[in-house]
């Protein structure tokens, strides 16, 4: 029974399977992702920001934001709709991180290559064939 384990929301023991959380804290997210849902859906309501949405629905920004990283939620059609970039905090509507972090983590991972590639042209190799 490697699938028994306790729901990190309640503490409620439940078999994993396809969720993260127990039956009655998966029931009780899609019931905020609903409300959530319904509040944006309306066309009086698509300049609202995360914090009016929060306000309006009951459902922490956290929630709403984890909504949207899990994709269940789209906002390029919402332009006050911003939430924080994970590397920076800047405000941002598209992805987990703003241009900033991402061309930074990119020149990263481009020094890192060159610094080992470097490494590898400076370290003597021999051969051996075994016969």
């Amino acid at each position: 029974m490697d699938n028994v384990i306790n729901c990190p929301q309640c503490g409620r023991l439940f078999v994993k399977y396809l969720r993260e959380h127990c039956d009655v804290c998966f029931k009780e997210e899609e019931q905020q992702y609903d409300k959530v849902y319904r509040f944006i859906r309306k066309s009086e309501n698509r300049n609202a920001t995360i914090i009016d949405v929060s306000e309006a629905t009951s459902v922490s920004e956290n929630k709403i934001i984890y909504f949207i990283h899990q994709g269940r939620i789209r906002v390029k059609g919402f332009p006050n709709f911003t939430y924080p970039c994970d590397g920076c905090q800047k405000p941002i509507n598209d992805s987990r991180l703003c241009q900033d972090c991402k061309t930074r983590i990119m020149a990263d991972l481009s020094i890192e290559d060159l610094i080992k590639k470097k490494q590898q042209e400076v370290l003597p190799s021999y051969h051996t064939e075994d016969k």
